[in-house]
């Protein structure tokens, strides 16, 4: 059964969900003694309920989890956005950058890669809904309250997608360790979604034919192959570095 809701704690990753999600959050639990005025009047103004959270911290409370006096639950399925809704909207550019996890099963990777494309610039990561490890409250803790930040979205069929995303103008990249062209060789200087295959098996082979480069991280032959987490953390660099605008701030969320 798919989670619906999860608990975070600490100021940190609830003001980021307040700031940048504030419709994910179902309320937030306060501790009597919490005095900051502007964590407050955040509250107040996204309208969230409010519930007391007691000295000995409450039954939904991680063991060892440091709160700060401050939590909130959060709905799962509000953080994802459909597919279709997503794309119709958004912004296609040259500085426009899409991941896709294909059937990645470690949560605490897709936790690593959201976090990674928060601060990298990504448009947005797009989710399949079958044979892929799912948004859980583990994914959310590991993006370190990056997933309130980047858009997730979810997908159906991931080569009706690859297909619709091109006839929009994107460039599909797929992460490959046997392939022959480096990561270094590319400008990127089309709309580019990157493909990111499952742990042990990589791309799909359907997939890989619908990729107009396959890409590899150049590395010494004498070290193991970095995890599917780390090498989108150094190929969305490579990206942001020729696209500095990807890096502004955006506004945000008034959802």
């Amino acid at each position: 059964m798919t989670q619906e809701k999860t608990y975070i704690y600490g100021k940190h990753p609830v003001s980021e969900a307040l700031l940048n999600a504030p419709h994910t959050v179902v309320r937030v639990f306060l501790s009597p003694h919490i005095e900051d005025r502007d964590f407050k009047n955040l509250i107040t103004k996204t309208g969230v309920l409010v519930a007391p959270l007691s000295i000995q911290g409450a039954p939904f409370l991680e063991k060892d989890a440091v709160h700060q006096g401050v939590a909130a639950e959060i709905s799962l399925s509000g953080l994802m956005r459909p597919y279709r809704e997503f794309v119709d909207g958004l912004e296609i550019n040259p500085h426009t950058a899409l991941v896709l996890l294909g059937e990645i099963q470690d949560p605490q990777n897709v936790g690593a890669i959201i976090r990674s494309a928060a601060a990298f610039g990504v448009a947005g990561v797009l989710i399949p809904e079958h044979q892929q490890a799912p948004v859980t409250g583990l994914v959310v803790k590991v993006s370190a309250g990056m997933a309130f930040r980047v858009p997730l979205v979810s997908i159906g069929n991931v080569n009706t997608t690859i297909r619709d995303l091109k006839e929009r103008g994107f460039w599909v990249y797929g992460l490959d360790e046997t392939a022959v062209r480096p990561l270094a060789k590319e400008v990127f200087d089309a709309p580019t979604i990157f493909i990111l295959g499952n742990e042990a098996k990589g791309i799909r082979e359907k997939t890989r034919e619908l990729c107009d480069v396959l890409v590899s991280i150049p590395m010494n032959p004498e070290c193991e192959s970095l995890n599917v987490a780390a090498s989108a953390a150094v190929t969305l660099y490579a990206w942001s570095t020729g696209h500095p605008e990807a890096l502004t701030p955006k506004k945000s969320s008034k959802e």
